[in-house]
């Protein structure tokens, strides 16, 4: 069994944001590592309902805060023996986590997009990995 099947196998990112920034990002995620992502979203770009490695939770408005990191608690509760790693994909979802990393980091690793671009991390969308 290679890496990337390892990795769809135990990996699951979680995206927080709205528009196509996530759905670029998750899409990224698919072609490298074959895994799913998940969006916590309160509006989703037109792109996502399209994509099949994006699976999009609606949140409404009012669930900020507080509610979302519960909310966010218990999906990763439901599933101990994943891997999950958090991707803010707005400033308003990078204050959110910075102000829940305390909460959330018992369940999540906490990932920024800059990590994930090709130029920071350039064997990760090459077939070969650096020795």
């Amino acid at each position: 069994m290679d890496i990337k099947e390892q990795l769809n196998r135990v990996l699951v990112p979680v995206l927080l944001g709205d528009g196509a920034q996530p759905v670029k990002i998750a899409r990224r995620l698919y072609r490298r590592f074959g895994v799913l992502s998940h969006i916590y979203c309160s509006r989703t770009a037109l792109s996502a309902h399209f994509c099949a490695c994006v699976r999009v939770v609606r949140t409404p408005s009012y669930l900020q805060g507080d509610l979302l990191c519960q909310d966010l608690c218990a999906f990763a509760k439901e599933y101990p023996d994943l891997l999950f790693c958090l991707i803010p994909c707005s400033d308003d979802y990078k204050i959110f986590c910075t102000a829940h990393a305390a909460k959330l980091e018992p369940y999540y690793v906490m990932v920024q997009p800059e990590q994930l671009q090709e130029d920071a991390l350039p064997y990760l969308y090459k077939e070969e990995l650096p020795i």
